[in-house]
């Protein structure tokens, strides 16, 4: 055998290996049984190339890479700098659809991270090959510690600086409390004195009278009457003095009496 062939074998040999290498690791996959997503982020909060990515807890695919893209936005327009490449499963593929949310999440208190996609509803529309979706921002646990020492810190400062002022405000605090707690005391003492009972239980009837009659004095009876009132305090009020003088002393008395 010539050795141009036996080169020739060797190198179709180390092709094969090659592509069988990259098989094996899914860089090279004709036969794929995966389709690709890209998500946008604007953090990725930890999450890197070979990250799980699961459905209703299942692992369905892996991240296949993340991409800063400086121009990329979404279709509202709203600046997303992250392009997360996703391969999900086939079998799983129908379950995401337009109203589907993916999170960004962590397996444990300081597990991997993975891509968590929570199903969309049916009615939604399905995705087509390298759509791009708009994913949820994780939180920058980060920049809430920062915060949260910065605040301690402030708090800390506020204190230290006035500190005979809060002193005296917890002691009034305290005594406002201990008056308080003796005047429900009283209160409690007061309330089992009979003296006290009667005179609370008179008030409650003079309060019912008084709502019985302030009641009539609204009834329709005692509003005819208040308009006869009325109408003969006015007729009187035209009548001079001398005039109503004479008629009580001449013709009423004498009415009454004959």
């Amino acid at each position: 055998m010539k050795i141009e062939t036996k080169v020739g074998f060797l190198f179709i040999i180390t092709i094969s290996f090659i592509i069988g290498f990259a098989y094996a690791l899914g860089i090279i996959n004709p036969f794929s049984n995966y389709n690709e997503l890209n998500v946008q982020y604007n953090y990725a909060g930890g999450l890197e190339k070979g990250s799980p990515v699961r459905v209703m807890g299942i692992e369905v695919g892996k991240v296949k890479s993340i991409e800063f893209d400086p121009s990329g936005k979404t279709d509202k327009g709203e600046e997303v700098k992250l392009k997360v490449k996703i391969g999900i499963s086939k079998t799983a593929w129908d379950t995401i659809r337009k109203d589907s949310r993916f999170y960004i999440n962590m397996a444990g208190v300081i597990g991997e991270k993975f891509l968590e996609i929570s199903p969309g509803s049916l009615d939604s529309p399905a995705f087509n090959q390298n759509d791009n979706v708009r994913g949820e921002d994780p939180p920058r646990v980060d920049q809430l510690i920062s915060q949260g020492y910065g605040l301690a810190g402030k708090i800390l400062d506020i204190v230290s600086k006035n500190e005979g002022s809060v002193t005296g405000m917890i002691s009034q605090v305290d005594k406002l409390i201990t008056n308080f707690n003796k005047t429900l005391a009283m209160l409690d003492k007061t309330s089992k004195n009979k003296d006290v009972e009667r005179l609370v239980t008179n008030f409650i009837k003079i309060s019912d009278d008084f709502a019985y009659l302030s009641g009539k004095l609204r009834s329709e009876k005692s509003e005819k009457a208040f308009e006869v009132l009325n109408k003969i305090l006015l007729r009187i009020e035209n009548v001079d003095g001398p005039t109503l003088r004479k008629f009580l002393q001449e013709e009423g008395i004498k009415a009454r009496m004959f």
